[in-house]
């Protein structure tokens, strides 16, 4: 699926080898033979991304940007795992990302490089090449020589994960999609209810099904499943989903009801919850977050009160996306 945004067209090199759910979009310069899996994204909507030759993106893999600040750059022979993300930042040659891990915003990973599964480089992170990092911040664990490093890259490539490299905690999208009808619709009737849709955008490799609410300016992007089941879910009015999220639940569990405003990160995965108006979601298993409060961690505990200019950038982010919401739901229209 390759798709403009606003009048940016994807540049590809030849060789693309992209599956049917998987998107390349907007300012993205991508190199010669490059291959995504099922719901991988690569979206360069409010940034230029380049991308060299011969990377590899497994299932639900994605590629962003800060919108108007920071593009992304990733270089040749590049391999990102199942729900690898990589935000903004730069990647050197050879790198290999493990799945569910995230590369943040300003980060860049040297030459050569194995990021292991369930890592997280945080903002402005500088790692030299040759190495491998795990950890919550990433940290430094060993030297990875070259011919290592090709090999894993390739057993990653062919479906058989390294176990440095296999996430204990992948999202199960298949779990929820399942129960659901067949078909290739984006909204689906389940248990006699249809999703709704207020000049809202959902993106067109999402799936959302049964008694969804979706508000004014609100969006679903790319790989999301939302399935209320048998229940009920809400997204207010100016709230954003973006890429690879799992927001399911039904009426044993109860509710989830999105405020107005309300960013949920990619592949955050959420069940009956309430979320306030103009919060900032990661992760929240099960716990009460106070308003203007960062919580972090796994499990999630409080880490501190938010500071002024942060509040105002989670106000501008949340902003963005409801242009981006206008400007997608402008060029389907077409």
């Amino acid at each position: 699926m390759i798709l403009d945004y606003l009048n940016h067209h994807p540049d590809l090199g030849p060789g693309a080898r992209i599956a049917s759910l998987g998107a390349v979009i907007g300012r993205s310069r991508v190199g010669a033979r490059p291959t995504l899996g099922e719901y991988a994204t690569v979206r360069a909507d409010g940034e230029n991304i380049g991308i060299g030759a011969n990377a590899w993106f497994g299932e639900h893999a994605t590629v962003h940007i800060a919108d108007q600040i920071l593009g992304a750059a990733v270089g040749d022979d590049a391999t990102v795992g199942r729900y690898g993300v990589v935000h903004a930042c730069t990647l050197g040659h050879g790198v290999v990302i493990g799945e569910s891990s995230v590369v943040m915003d300003g980060a860049r990973v040297g030459d050569y490089a194995l990021i292991a599964a369930d890592t997280v480089v945080p903002p402005r992170k500088d790692l030299p090449g040759g190495f491998v990092y795990a950890g919550h911040p990433a940290k430094r664990m060993r030297v990875i020589a070259r011919d290592e490093l090709a090999a894993l890259a390739q057993s990653l490539r062919g479906g058989s994960v390294p176990p440095e490299l296999a996430s204990s905690r992948l999202p199960d999208f298949a779990a929820v999609v399942r129960p659901l009808p067949p078909g290739e619709e984006v909204l689906r009737a389940l248990h006699g209810r249809t999703p709704r849709l207020t000049d809202a955008y959902v993106a067109p490799t999402a799936i959302v099904a049964g008694d969804v609410d979706i508000a004014q300016d609100a969006s679903v992007f790319f790989g999301c499943a939302v399935s209320a089941g048998d229940g009920r879910i809400v997204i207010g009015a100016r709230s954003n989903v973006q890429d690879n999220c799992i927001l399911a639940t039904d009426r044993r569990r109860g509710e989830l009801v999105l405020g107005a405003g309300v960013t949920v990160g990619h592949n955050v995965v959420l069940g009956s919850a309430t979320i306030a108006d103009d919060a900032l979601i990661g992760m929240e298993p099960g716990t009460v977050v106070p308003a203007g409060w960062i919580w972090a961690g796994r499990p999630a505990r409080a880490f501190r009160e938010l500071k002024a200019e942060e509040r105002a950038e989670f106000a501008r982010a949340r902003d963005i996306y409801v242009t981006y919401s206008s400007d997608y739901r402008r060029a389907a229209a077409r």
